[in-house]
């Protein structure tokens, strides 16, 4: 049992080095084209989702805080995974172990123990988080522990399957006159896999729910154009179109994608500002939670691990 835990001990040192220092293909903090920016406080985000879909794999979950995407504690590695599912039930026990024990440190850090008493992963938890801090901020990150399963294997698999839609997808967004770089949206939503449906009933490539899909496709008990690569895509192109003539930018309207054209409204209104930045701070609205702000962080993500795929297609 001392070598496996051993090697345990060494292959999550090994991963958190890869995270923190893998040299991306394109770096993160790169905009795409200027209508797509990549503010700041939004570099950390992207590069953490850009290594969830390129560097981790099915068999690795990766402890973060759920606010600060940058503050990473740790990786549960599970070897030889090859089913997703299977794979999140055996890392389980060693999950809710890792949580407990982090929350613990966070929670005796506010409760004024030195980090001197709790040992290495006590100090680096403190260093982390550039202590000393206000005890609420520790508290708050105490129960703010989320886990993040790889997406590797799906990205890969889901690049394979768009290279025979790409021409005529990428066709579609340019005649509707929306970024190229929209191409990646699939890779968040569904992995380009046709026949994906979500807990929600969203369905397809694009993943609409039935009542955004009725708006833009048929949608009845013999046919269904979700279950439509290219049907599909001529709707996304122009709910996207739709919702960048409404808000104004592509930031904007691609998060809306995600958390509706009226909630995005909301959201700029009660901020006061049409910034994304801004708005995934300091927006608390209703159903604005992890996925919707982290939507935009990701298409950016799936833009850098997708680029390869489109420059090759955008040369020819």
């Amino acid at each position: 049992m001392r070598g496996i835990r051993c090697r345990a001990v060494l292959v999550t040192l090994l991963l958190l080095t890869a995270f923190f220092s893998l040299p991306l293909a394109a770096p993160a903090h790169e905009a795409p084209r200027p209508d797509l920016p990549v503010p700041p406080t939004l570099h950390a985000s992207v590069e953490f989702w850009t290594r969830i879909y390129s560097l981790f794999g099915m068999g690795d979950f990766v402890l973060h805080d759920r606010n600060n995407l940058s503050m990473v504690y740790d990786v549960v590695h599970i070897e030889g995974a090859t089913d997703e599912v299977r794979a999140a039930s055996a890392a389980r026990p060693e999950v809710e172990r890792r949580r407990e024990l982090y929350a613990q440190l966070l929670t005796s850090l506010a409760d004024g123990v030195s980090p001197d008493e709790l040992g290495s992963e006590g100090r680096w938890v403190s260093e982390a988080w550039g202590c000393p801090c206000p005890p609420e901020l520790l508290r708050h990150a105490a129960g703010n522990i989320r886990v993040q399963q790889g997406l590797r294997e799906k990205v890969e698999e889901g690049i394979r399957r768009a290279r025979k839609w790409l021409p005529r997808i990428l066709s579609i967004l340019r005649r509707h006159q929306v970024p190229e770089e929209l191409v990646a949206l699939p890779i968040v939503e569904s992995s380009f896999n046709p026949k994906a449906r979500s807990k929600a009933g969203a369905v397809g490539l694009w993943q609409f729910i039935k009542s955004t899909g009725k708006r833009y496709l048929t949608i009845t008990r013999r046919r269904d154009d979700r279950r439509d690569p290219i049907r599909a895509t001529e709707a996304a192109a122009k709910l996207l179109r739709h919702n960048y003539e409404v808000l104004g930018s592509w930031p904007l309207a691609i998060t809306a994608y995600n958390h509706g054209r009226e909630g995005m409204l909301a959201a700029r209104t009660a901020v006061g500002s049409d910034s994304i930045e801004e708005i995934v701070e300091h927006y608390t609205g209703p159903h604005f939670g992890f996925a919707s702000r982290n939507f935009y962080a990701e298409f950016l993500a799936a833009v850098e691990v997708t680029r390869p795929m489109l420059l090759e297609h955008t040369r020819r």
